[in-house]
């Protein structure tokens, strides 16, 4: 049954994923709760990933509701944009194209609203698959924060964040679509790292967030995915987020948000290690926070070690072992 008022908008920016979209539609049609409402924004597609989408619309529809946007190619960020301007949900979700959610996602939502009476927020643990939909170690998440069993507040939130107990990725989390209005959050058009300046915006504004201890949702870490490309020619927007992010923190002062903009920064550093550039820009960011995200960086590190000797010195152990 179609719902006339939707409990949830679920926005789905497409763009050349034809080899994963089939799969995204399934776990779209096979929710065991229809009262959603699905968005696809197709961003200039130049593969069969539209036709697609159109092929299955019919077959969808007949299920949920579903609207398809068309532009052209102007990135992610202002796709979700475009979704998000017609969305007409109590609550929205992010889903990108080349992932996938649990079937019952939409219903444990719809739960978790109602056992934590309507929260601002909702944040959930997910799983890393590679591009064959098999597990993999994941760096970010996980955190003891999923496990708790009462509502947090967005200092909570926030603090885990800055340790990485908690992923910046826009798909990682529910919202009310009340709180994106109300205080005109959006994602920066035609920049990479959307969400490192979004996210916390969110959290922020989010007077109660509900934890959900299960793995929701799937990421797919495959070649050529923002978050696995080279990212060595990104470095003016990689700068342009975190100044966009200090900037709302001068706003407003909190701890916890000089915490993610400190992790943010180290984050960012250690990506670009030999960019002049990037240390000359976020350095002063970084003495400006220093005493707000001491802590946060070196839990950041320990965990970094630790991936680090699980994914690199454990595989060398590992292949000696089989010689």
């Amino acid at each position: 049954m179609i719902i006339d008022r939707p409990f949830l908008t679920i926005v789905v920016p497409v763009y050349n994923v034809e080899k994963y979209i089939g799969s995204l539609l399934a776990c779209l049609f096979d929710q065991t709760n229809s009262n959603f409402e699905i968005i696809f924004v197709d961003d200039g597609s130049t593969d069969r990933s539209l036709e697609i989408v159109r092929q299955n619309l019919p077959t969808i529809r007949k299920k949920v509701s579903a609207k398809l946007v068309k532009q052209k190619n102007e990135g992610l960020s202002s796709a979700r944009n475009s979704g998000a301007a017609v969305a007409t949900g109590t609550y929205i979700f992010f889903l990108d194209s080349d992932d996938v959610i649990a079937e019952n996602f939409v219903e444990m939502i719809n739960y978790f609203c109602d056992y934590y009476d309507n929260p601002d927020t909702l944040i959930f643990d997910y799983e890393s698959i590679n591009e064959f939909g098999e597990n993999i170690e994941s760096f970010y998440g996980h955190g003891d924060i999923y496990q708790k069993k009462d509502l947090l507040n967005n200092d909570e939130v926030l603090l885990s964040l800055s340790k990485d107990e908690v992923p910046t990725t826009a798909w990682s989390f529910v919202t009310k679509r009340s709180i994106i209005v109300k205080n005109d959050i959006s994602f920066s058009i035609g920049k990479k790292f959307e969400d490192t300046n979004y996210t916390p915006k969110v959290f922020y504004f989010s007077e109660g967030i509900a934890p959900i201890d299960l793995p929701l949702y799937k990421y797919r870490q495959r070649p050529g995915s923002i978050m696995t490309e080279n990212i060595s020619d990104y470095e003016s927007d990689a700068v342009f987020v975190i100044e966009d992010l200090f900037a709302f923190y001068k706003l407003h002062p909190k701890k916890s948000l000089g915490a993610v903009v400190g992790r943010s920064v180290i984050t960012t550093l250690s990506s670009f290690l030999n960019s002049k550039i990037i240390f000359n820009a976020l350095q002063p960011i970084r003495n400006s926070v220093k005493s707000d995200y001491l802590d946060a960086e070196n839990v950041y590190i320990k965990r970094l070690k630790m991936y680090i000797f699980k994914n690199y010195f454990g595989y060398k152990i590992y292949s000696l072992l089989k010689r």
